[in-house]
């Protein structure tokens, strides 16, 4: 229980960046049901504010001021740009994408080796931009960024007063078979989980022990902190194993 305490205190915490941002909302959504790249954007939206935050305080003639600002902005252009190939295998814009992402990182390293950035604002900085590069590569291989539901209508209803054949007929078993024995270790139902859950259960499946990153880095449609509640859960229900603490914690599937 008193992991499951600190994990949920995490999760309702949020940093002063967070708070301003998610503050302000924004209706003009130019990514339609692109969730992947709305959320990408957002991301690299908040890691560009968070560079000129910290590079406020280096004289506005200094190259690498101007560098990483430069660099910044591009990498917002370049996201922006990929709202219609998100999904696109072997993308030039993608690689191009994560390419500048890359060389902004070699950017704020040399931020920090010139004593203009702590190291602390580096680890956390560069750990923002590797996250968004790999969520970059991690949507091109994921169904779920894909935000279309079919349903059994969609396929069979093509118009013309065309009804579905129905057999008249009416069939029945004899015999009726029963089981005799119960197995002790029948699983528990999936269709009780939501389609979240059985992305993390399936990831943990092929995964083994992974880290909050690594199940969030494979399901990019959902934030963070909707992963995080959802292992509360799982991990609740007896379905998920945690072990270890707060940013140390690594989870899977329990036996």
């Amino acid at each position: 229980m008193d992991d499951i305490r600190d994990m949920q205190r995490d999760i309702q915490k949020p940093d002063p960046l967070s708070r301003f941002f998610d503050k302000n909302s924004v209706r003009t959504n130019p990514f339609g049901a692109n969730q992947s790249a709305d959320r990408a954007y957002r991301r690299a939206e908040r890691i560009v504010a968070a560079l000129y935050l910290v590079t406020n305080h280096i004289p506005p003639g200094e190259s690498l001021r101007v560098s990483v600002r430069t660099g910044a902005l591009l990498i917002l252009d370049n996201v922006l740009s990929l709202r219609d190939e998100m999904r696109a295998t072997d993308s030039n814009h993608v690689q191009a994408c994560r390419a500048s992402i890359r060389h902004l990182i070699s950017l704020v390293r040399m931020l920090a080796v010139s004593g203009f950035l702590s190291i602390q604002n580096t680890t956390t900085v560069i750990e923002g931009l590797d996250e968004l590069g790999n969520f970059l590569g991690a949507s091109q291989n994921s169904p779920l960024s894909e935000n279309i539901a079919l349903s059994r209508e969609d396929l069979l209803d093509i118009g013309g007063g065309l009804k579905d054949i129905k057999d008249s007929r009416s069939i029945k078993d004899k015999v009726v078979v029963k089981d005799i024995n119960i197995l002790s270790d029948k699983k528990p139902d999936s269709s009780a989980l939501s389609v979240r859950e059985q992305g993390i259960i399936a990831i943990l499946r092929s995964g083994g022990e992974l880290g909050i990153k690594d199940i969030c880095a494979n399901l990019p449609e959902y934030s963070e902190k909707m992963i995080q509640r959802d292992l509360v859960v799982l991990v609740g229900a007896g379905r998920v194993k945690k072990t270890g603490l707060k940013r140390w914690s690594r989870y899977s599937l329990a036996r």
